[in-house]
Parts: structure tokens; sequence; C-alpha cells
């Protein structure tokens, strides 16, 4: 797996978006962070938690994105629409929590979002998990297509 993922860091394409995307999420999560309301409410464990959750985040979604775009070059697999609506569906939700909210009560998800006790830690939590497994997966069989054709 790791050597499928320098791999990945060696080809111009994966390189670009890991980077790219890492900045494009980790510096506005930072930014717009607002560090001393959450010191004042949830304290300093909560805040640090967070941070390394944001940064966690951001480098395993675009490790993804960047092993999913070497494997489609590698197979020289057409880009469609549908790679792209993912794509901008995975940084919007994992982005920020007021897009994440808008976003939800457009899915009519907003009430059962609003009753989590710890603030979206929980699903920053599980897209962590989730986000692990998913490079694992795509790192373990890179250069294996398991297509299958019909005859």
């Amino acid at each position: 797996m790791f050597k499928n993922l320098f791999k990945v860091l060696k080809s111009k394409i994966g390189l670009f978006w890991i980077i790219f995307g890492i900045v494009l999420i980790a510096i506005p999560s930072y930014y717009f962070l607002d560090t001393e309301i959450i010191i004042g409410n949830k304290g300093y464990n909560y805040l640090y938690f967070e941070i390394l959750l944001d940064v966690l985040i951001s480098i395993l979604f675009w490790i993804f994105i960047g092993a999913t775009l070497y494997k489609m070059s590698y197979f020289n697999v057409k880009k469609t629409w549908v790679w792209f609506l993912g794509w901008f569906l995975g940084i919007l939700v994992s982005g920020c929590p007021s897009c994440t909210i808008t976003l939800a009560s457009y899915l009519w998800l907003a009430g059962f979002v609003s009753v989590l006790p710890y603030d979206w830690l929980e699903l920053k939590v599980i897209s962590v998990f989730l986000l692990l497994y998913v490079c694992y997966t795509t790192l373990k069989k890179l250069e294996t297509c398991e297509l299958k054709l019909k005859k």
C-alpha cells in the first residue's frame, strides 16, 4: 500500500491534486475556525481534536482523489461528470459545518444532525474512518482493474 502511495506522489497528476487539495481544504478550515469561541465553550482539547480531524480529512480526502485520478489515467478512463459531482459534494460536506448543515437541510437531515452532542465531531470521526478505508482499498489495488466485462 505504501509503495502505491509513493507511486501516486511521484506522478504529476497525483502530487498536484494532493497538494492542491490539502491547501484547498486545510487553509480555509483553519482560517474560518473561531478558536476563541471554541476554547470558551468547549475547551482546548476540543479545539485540538477538531484541528486534528480537519487536517486528517484534508490529507486523506486528497490522497484518495490523487489515487483515483492516478488510477483513471493509468487505465486511460474517460472522466465523466459523476466523479466531479462526488468530488464537489465531498469537499462541500467535509469542509465546513455551515455548508454541511445547508446541504443537510436540502436533504431533510438538518433535524437529525442538530441532535448530535459534540457539534459535528461525530461526523468528522466517521469521515476519517471511512476515508482511511477508502484510501486503503484504493491504494491496495492501485494498478488492478476489477471490472468484469461481458463476453
